[in-house]
């Protein structure tokens, strides 16, 4: 095949019904993985009593679950990018049916442990595959589609409970587990089917090798680019761990608190698809930047939060900032970046998240501590975060935009 003819056929495949249907696909994808992940909250009671964990032992699988997600979810999306794309998915889903096997036999911590991180090593390489190669197969329609196929995240955390709750009716842990995770691997499996590369879009492509990792590290605006990225999600995993006690710190009723992170993940739904659509017509990177202000804001006046109409206003803010970063960050990063390996630029950001999943929650525990009250560390969590909302918009500016 010509170089011209390489070209006509990449120009054919962009904004294509296949383009829509890989959407489709990472849609089913991503609401099984979030829907199994990072539902722990709904099952870790159950977990703890099948496997007889003790409390710490149980909450530490998923933080070192969440770790293994991330990081591993990083290495092995530059591994992958040395790969064709279909392999890598259909290894993704048959560690998922290790779990779903693995989760009948372990009858220990370190066993359960094992398995989990599988669980998390999968979840992750899946994931980065989702994000880095939809926006390759989209050009007009990037960011909605982007948006639309991200809101499998929203949708496995607001349905996927139910699921759970429904087969605890019926059923004991482990098959209940083993039904959920073999659902997953089973769509991951077809979709290896579908999922690939758009022909001709990385011919000249360099390898993923020591070198290239040392040249796209070297490059500033996308370390830059890099550091604001981890510092900008540091709010959501605070709120993801924290948001219960600062509520109810605040004399917001329990159970409304509770159920104040699942009003985010609806709202965030919405905003994924809607902040997609916007930033596809007004400019994403000003779009992300607006809203992630905007969730910044939220948790700034979140400690004098203390009746239930202010409370869903800064909810709803929350969700919008969240949908709206889930939602263009990978395309805004290639679009700077390229998508020439696109699986290992997207890889390498979302390795820096581990570090303020881990790191934020704590920093913000142990301002509390010192100070008796959530103000100065929310507060100083919403600084961070638009420190790294100017840092990632400063990185991946046009090499045509001036210095700031």
């Amino acid at each position: 095949m010509t170089a011209t003819e390489k070209s006509t056929a990449h120009e054919e495949a962009i904004d294509s019904a296949r383009s829509w249907l890989l959407v489709a696909l990472g849609v089913c994808m991503l609401t099984t993985i979030w829907g199994t992940l990072f539902t722990f909250t709904v099952y870790a009671s159950r977990l703890s009593e099948a496997f007889g964990l003790s409390g710490l032992q149980g909450s530490s699988l998923f933080s070192i679950t969440t770790a293994v997600f991330l990081i591993s979810g990083g290495v092995f999306g530059v591994v992958a990018a040395r790969f064709p794309l279909r392999p890598v998915v259909a290894a993704a889903g048959v560690g998922l049916a290790v779990v779903a096997a693995g989760v009948q036999v372990v009858d220990s911590y370190v066993g359960v442990l094992v398995v989990f991180a599988l669980l998390g090593m999968a979840a992750g390489t899946v994931f980065i595959v989702v994000v880095s190669l939809v926006p390759q197969w989209f050009d007009a329609y990037e960011g909605s589609a982007m948006g639309v196929t991200l809101s499998g995240n929203g949708l496995g955390v607001l349905t996927f409970p139910f699921v759970w709750l429904w087969l605890f009716d019926h059923t004991e842990f482990r098959f209940a587990f083993a039904a959920v995770t073999g659902v997953a691997a089973l769509v991951v499996l077809v979709s290896s089917l579908i999922y690939r590369r758009p022909p001709g879009g990385s011919i000249d492509a360099p390898d993923v090798d020591s070198e290239w990792l040392r040249w796209r590290v070297g490059d500033r605006r996308f370390l830059v680019a890099t550091i604001g990225y981890a510092l900008l999600w540091a709010w959501y995993y605070v709120l993801s761990s924290q948001i219960v006690d600062i509520l109810t710190t605040n004399g917001i009723d329990a159970t409304v608190a509770a159920g104040a992170f699942g009003i985010v993940g609806g709202v965030s739904i919405v905003a994924r698809v809607g902040g997609g659509f916007v930033g596809d017509r007004v400019g994403q990177r000003d779009v992300f930047a607006a809203c992630v202000i905007l969730a910044a804001a939220c948790v700034v006046v979140l400690p004098v939060i203390g009746s239930r109409l202010p409370l869903y206003v800064v909810l709803v803010g929350f969700g919008i900032g969240n949908g709206t970063l889930a939602a263009l960050w990978s395309p805004i990063v290639l679009d700077r970046f390229g998508t020439e390996n696109a699986t290992a630029t997207v890889g390498l950001l979302n390795t820096a998240i581990a570090g303020s999943a881990f790191l934020a929650p704590l920093a913000v525990s142990a301002l509390h501590g010192i100070t008796g009250s959530y103000t100065s560390p929310l507060v100083a969590l919403g600084v961070v975060t638009v420190a790294g909302v100017a840092l990632f918009y400063w990185g991946t500016a046009s090499e045509q935009s001036e210095c700031i």
